[in-house]
């Protein structure tokens, strides 16, 4: 793996796989394997023995290493055609053929000495994209039929695929075509592709202002530490925190607290809170995790460590 290290500039040390011993012979038969570790990621390598099967039977072989040892499985290959490589991709299935390509989605790495993509990274996710990804983490579910997310959002199927595009160009999701209808999946645990999406996830809050009690909308969700209270064993917070998503103007405040308990911290939502959450009165725990900030402060911490346990139910 010596043009990985060349090539992206990162360590790469691999191993004999352990356990062969759990898969069919004929996977065996047709594959040598190996465990590496690429920049403290862990993935296995699988090179086939003689001329590489159709694209069907690969997936087939990946997903059944991937009962044995659920890590990402990355096709080894001595030379590939240039219709080979357009299918694998389009099946989001990691490659390497050395002195020539590298896909390696899970690492947030497409890069090709030969091929080179004028489309500048995308660093951070779309209100719309980071929706559908939070919408299907809490579905629970193998696949998701992303069209009719768009009617639960009430989003325009141009917003809907565009979502579904950034969320498999970033190698979070795979999305594949069932008739005219656009599905995603992944195949790792939810609570792994949500510490994975880590990078990638947006500041749901766009600002942060301070408004009178009296002048508070009817309805607004509890979010931030107060949120954070009533979902967790933190502590109360000395002051309310709410969630408010609409037009400039239908709300107004000041950038200081005078007195808390006369105002209560009001945060600006970039998208509705209330079409994630399964309670009115609070905001959804993932958008929530990813609103906050806990600054080094271990109890903040412990508290959406046990918001995560409890919503992937460890």
């Amino acid at each position: 793996m010596k043009y990985v290290t060349d090539t992206l500039g990162i360590e790469v040390n691999t191993e004999p796989w352990g356990n062969t011993a759990g898969l069919p012979y004929y996977l065996i038969d047709r594959y040598d394997f190996k465990k590496a570790n690429l920049d403290g990621v862990p993935c296995l390598l699988m090179k086939p023995k003689g001329e590489p099967d159709t694209l069907p039977a690969i997936k087939k072989h990946i997903a059944n290493v991937y009962k044995t040892e659920p890590l990402p499985v990355v096709l080894e290959l001595d030379g590939m055609t240039a219709r080979r490589r357009k299918s694998l991709i389009e099946a989001r299935i990691p490659f390497v053929v050395p002195e020539c390509q590298i896909y390696l989605p899970f690492l947030g790495v497409a890069l090709s000495e030969r091929y080179k993509s004028m489309t500048p990274p995308v660093e951070t996710l779309m209100p719309s994209a980071q929706l559908l990804l939070f919408h299907y983490l809490y579905q629970d579910k193998p696949e998701l039929y992303v069209g009719e997310t768009a009617g639960v959002f009430g989003i325009s199927a141009m917003q809907i695929s565009r979502a579904t595009k950034q969320l498999a160009a970033l190698g979070l999701v795979s999305a594949r075509k069932d008739g005219l209808r656009t599905v995603i999946s992944c195949q790792e645990r939810r609570c792994d592709l949500f510490e994975r999406s880590k990078p990638y996830l947006m500041e749901p809050v766009r600002k942060r202002i301070f408004v009178e009690y009296k002048d508070l909308p009817d309805g607004l969700p509890l979010s931030g530490y107060s949120a954070l209270s009533e979902l967790t064993m933190l502590g109360v917070t000395a002051s309310e925190t709410f969630a408010f998503f609409g037009k400039a103007g239908e709300i107004t405040g000041t950038d200081t607290l005078v007195d808390n308990t006369t105002q209560a911290e009001v945060e600006l939502w970039r998208y509705d809170p209330a079409l994630l959450s399964k309670s009115p009165n609070v905001v959804d725990a993932l958008s929530l995790v990813a609103s906050i900030d806990p600054g080094g402060d271990e109890r903040v911490e412990q508290a959406i460590d046990e918001l995560l346990e409890t919503l992937w139910g460890e």
